[in-house]
């Protein structure tokens, strides 16, 4: 698994901000080749480069388990189910000694490792953030998304939550501006929020506190 850092926080966005967990952010992602628009406001720039990252160790799913001393584990990234088979060990590991594992990924790749198509990788909470221009959340999340998270950037109009939504009934759905969006972006997300009432406020609280 090759792995950019795993480390204690807080969580600091969507449904569970507040809560400790250690977090696992792999190498990888796949938003610049598939076209996506947050490669002009991705904060985690250091990730693209992936499997050839000099910043990236190989670890095994034992090392990484042994890293995780927290109730819970976020695996992140870039996007982590570019390692959907590693992933996969990881979490069944941890999950056998109970620790609870979340997954923050873009969506457009389905939560399977690879040859297998009948388990889903056994997240006890799955935060997709679709990302524009188009939004789109692969095949096979259907019944496994527990979270929505959309970042308000000048060009999202609320659609594609409303769309998404109805996809997904039952996921949360968390709007965050975009960070180097200003007031302008905060006041777009606060204008979403309450013209919807089931909708709610992301804010990135660990950047706000200093954590990493």
């Amino acid at each position: 698994m090759r792995v950019m850092e795993i480390f204690p926080s807080l969580q600091g966005e969507g449904v569970w901000a507040g809560t400790p967990m250690t977090f696992v952010r792999l190498a990888g992602c796949n938003a610049p080749e598939e076209g996506l628009a947050c490669v002009e406001w991705c904060d985690t720039r250091e990730s693209w480069a992936g499997f050839s990252d000099v910043g990236a160790a190989e670890l095994s799913s034992e090392q990484v388990a042994r890293q995780v001393d927290l109730p819970r584990v976020c695996f992140t990234g870039g996007e982590p189910l570019l390692q959907a088979v590693e992933v996969d060990q990881a979490v069944r590991l941890l999950a056998s000694r109970g620790t609870l594992a979340h997954v923050e990924t873009n969506g457009t790749i389905a939560p399977f490792a690879e040859g297998d198509g009948e388990q889903p990788i056994p997240f006890t909470w799955s935060t997709v953030s679709p990302k524009p221009p188009q939004y789109v959340v692969a095949e096979g999340w259907e019944g496994l998304v527990d979270e929505l998270k959309f970042v308000v950037d000048e060009g999202f109009s609320g659609d594609a939550a409303l769309e998404l939504e109805r996809r997904f009934p039952g996921a949360a759905v968390c709007l965050q501006p975009e960070a180097g969006g200003g007031h302008g972006a905060v006041q777009r997300t606060l204008d979403l929020v309450q013209g919807h009432p089931r909708w709610r406020l992301s804010l990135q609280i660990h950047k706000i506190l200093g954590l990493p």
